[in-house]
């Protein structure tokens, strides 16, 4: 079994509720044999993949980071078009 484990330390505990809370329906389907456990502590956001072969883990690490920059950009650009109000 393969294992990694991300931590995302955040500016505020809000962003890392949207984010958990964008990532958390990745955690509830097991495709291939890989589990996702998200925590949240915090600001903190902690990622665990674990997996049956290296490519399947690191295809869903990769999936899971880009998902996370996408959400985070998202929540900076709306942040940035609310303080232009």
């Amino acid at each position: 079994m393969f294992r990694v484990q991300i931590d995302l330390t955040l500016s505020s505990a809000r962003i890392a509720s949207a984010l958990w809370k964008a990532l958390l329906p990745e955690s509830l389907v097991s495709l291939r044999g890989v589990k996702v456990s998200l925590l949240q502590n915090g600001s903190t956001v902690n990622i665990i993949v674990e997996a049956g072969d290296e490519s399947s883990l690191r295809a869903t690490v990769n999936s899971l980071i880009k998902l996370s920059y996408l959400v985070l950009e998202v929540i900076s650009a709306l942040g940035e078009l609310l303080d232009c109000r």
